[in-house]
C-alpha cells in the first residue's frame, strides 16, 4: 500500500498538467533556434540559446547548416557525466574552427526569470527562456547551468580554446562547471537516445577506444533546413507560469499529504531538479 501512494506521488509531481495561460507563460523558440541530431537510437532536439554565449551558438549553428557534424562520433561518454562529440580528433583548420573567446557569462537583463533568492553554487538561480540558469546581481551577471541535457562547448585550459567540440550532460547536474564553460542550450527531447550511448573507461577519460554506428551522429539539421512537414514545434513553459509556481510551492513547503516531517522546511528549490515543462505542439493538417 505505501508503495502506491509513494507512485501516486511522483506522478503528480511529474506529469505535466497545463493551464489555460497567455502566451507570455510559455516560450516557443524558432525552427532556427533547434538542432535535430539524428542518432541510432532516435531523434535528439537541442533548443539553443544565444542569452549568454552567442558567438558560441553562432559557430554551433554554422558547423551545423555545413554538415560538419554528419557521421562524427560521440567518442567521449562518460556514464552519470557527459557525452561529447565534435572533431573526432580531426584537424581544426577553416573558418569554422578558429577558437572562440570565452563567454561564461554577460550582463543580467530582465529576461532573467527568479526562482530561488538563496540557492546553491549561485546567489540566485531562475530560468531564461526555459533554460535554468544562475545570477548575481552585485556583479551584473548571468549564466546558465550546468543542469541535466545542458548543451556547451568543450575546450582545453586555456578558456579561449572551444572550437567544435561540444558536449550535452547526462547524470547529475556538475554544477562545479558553472560560468567556466559557454553554455548554449538545452535537450528538449530525446535524452532516453543519448542514455543509450556506448560509455567510454572513466580510466581513458570516457573516451571510447573503437566508436562505432551505436555512437554516430547520423546528421545534425536545423529546424528552418527542413521541410515544414518534418519540423518539430515545442512550447517551453516559463517560471512564471501558475503551474510551476504551484509545483515549487508545494516543494518548498511540502504541504501536501505525504509528507510527515516539515521541519526542514521552507526547502530551497534545486532548479537543475524542478525544471520547467516542455511540450511539443502538434502539427496542424488542413
Amino acid at each position: 500500500m505505501p508503495y502506491r501512494y509513494l507512485l501516486l506521488l511522483l506522478a503528480l509531481l511529474t506529469t505535466p498538467v497545463y493551464s489555460e495561460t497567455n502566451d507570455a507563460q510559455w516560450y516557443t523558440p524558432p525552427p532556427e533556434d533547434l538542432v535535430h541530431l539524428n542518432t541510432r537510437f532516435g531523434e535528439v532536439v537541442i533548443m539553443l540559446s544565444s542569452a549568454i554565449a552567442p558567438a558560441h551558438k553562432a559557430r554551433f549553428t554554422a558547423l551545423v547548416n555545413n554538415g560538419y557534424y554528419n557521421d562524427k562520433y560521440f567518442y567521449r561518454v562518460i556514464d552519470g557525466f557527459v557525452a561529447q562529440a565534435g572533431s573526432n580528433m580531426e584537424s581544426q583548420d577553416g573558418p569554422d574552427k578558429s577558437s572562440l573567446g570565452a563567454e561564461f557569462v554577460s550582463p543580467v537583463t530582465r529576461s532573467f526569470l527568479l526562482v530561488e533568492p538563496n540557492a546553491v553554487h549561485a546567489p540566485q538561480t531562475g530560468f531564461i527562456n526555459g533554460i535554468p540558469a544562475g545570477r548575481d546581481t552585485k556583479a551584473n551577471q548571468q549564466w546558465l547551468l550546468h543542469c541535466p541535457g545542458a548543451v556547451a562547448f568543450a575546450r582545453n585550459n586555456d578558456k579561449d580554446s572551444a572550437t567544435t567540440e561540444f558536449y550535452i550532460v547526462l547524470g547529475q547536474a556538475p554544477r562545479h562547471l558553472d560560468k567556466n564553460m559557454s553554455v548554449i542550450g538545452k535537450v528538449l527531447s530525446g535524452m532516453e537516445h543519448l542514455q543509450m550511448l556506448p560509455r567510454g573507461e572513466r580510466e581513458a577519460g570516457g573516451v571510447l577506444a573503437s566508436p562505432g554506428s551505436d555512437s554516430l551522429i547520423v546528421s545534425a539539421t536545423t529546424g528552418d533546413s527542413l521541410a515544414a512537414s518534418e519540423q518539430r514545434r515545442f512550447r517551453v513553459q516559463q517560471a512564471s507560469h501558475p503551474d510551476y509556481q504551484k509545483k515549487v510551492s508545494i516543494s518548498r513547503t511540502l504541504v501536501n499529504p505525504f509528507y510527515h516531517d516539515t521541519s526542514l522546511t521552507p526547502r530551497m528549490i534545486d532548479v537543475c531538479y524542478y525544471q520547467t515543462e516542455v511540450e511539443e505542439i502538434a502539427a496542424k493538417h488542413d
